[in-house]
């Protein structure tokens, strides 16, 4: 139910999750769009024959949202997938320092994505990037939810890279934990 096992979380805690739970609801909500743009698609192909201009665009824009803005929130919650098969097995203290190191990784090559995103994303808006199929539909904005996602993601890493550097639990684990029990 919550994010961490440990009492009293913080204010920061609090609005991380407050903020991850925003775009986890956005997310779903996208998931909804992409469902009735291609139950609507369908049925009016169905009926006519066609598809209805715009629909497959609709889907595409709603399926990155649902992607990219769900990302954090997953990870706040301990939805990604994660193998504990040999960090189980480990003395706490070495299992400890692999968690650091996961953790600064995951920071690291998700603000290199980031930084990579939020150019492209640049890039695209400075050139009206659009996609040209049954209609005209603008690019630019999927890039900037995509770079905004994986920048939240990304600060998600480098809260529970901070976390186990301080002894805490990384956020998400205690959830998966509390499920073994």
């Amino acid at each position: 139910m919550g994010v961490s096992a440990e009492s009293g979380a913080s204010v920061f805690d609090r609005r991380l999750t407050q903020c991850g739970a925003v775009l986890g609801v956005i997310a779903a909500g996208a998931l909804v769009v992409l469902m009735l743009a291609t139950v609507i698609d369908v049925l009016v192909r169905w009926i006519t024959r066609a598809s209805l201009p715009g629909m497959m665009e609709i889907a595409e824009t709603a399926l990155v949202a649902s992607v990219f803005l769900g990302l954090a929130w997953t990870s706040i919650q301990g939805g990604h997938v994660a193998v504990t098969i040999v960090t189980d097995r480990l003395k706490p203290g070495i299992a400890r320092l692999a968690s650091v190191l996961i953790w600064a990784l995951n920071t690291v090559i998700l603000g290199w994505m980031s930084a990579a995103l939020i150019l492209r994303a640049a890039q695209s808006t400075s050139m009206n990037e659009t996609r040209f199929g049954l209609v005209q539909w603008p690019i630019w904005p999927l890039r900037w939810i995509i770079a905004i996602g994986v920048l939240f993601w990304a600060f998600v890493a480098i809260v529970n890279l901070v976390r186990v550097v301080r002894g805490r639990t990384a956020y998400g684990e205690s959830v998966e934990g509390a499920s073994d029990a």
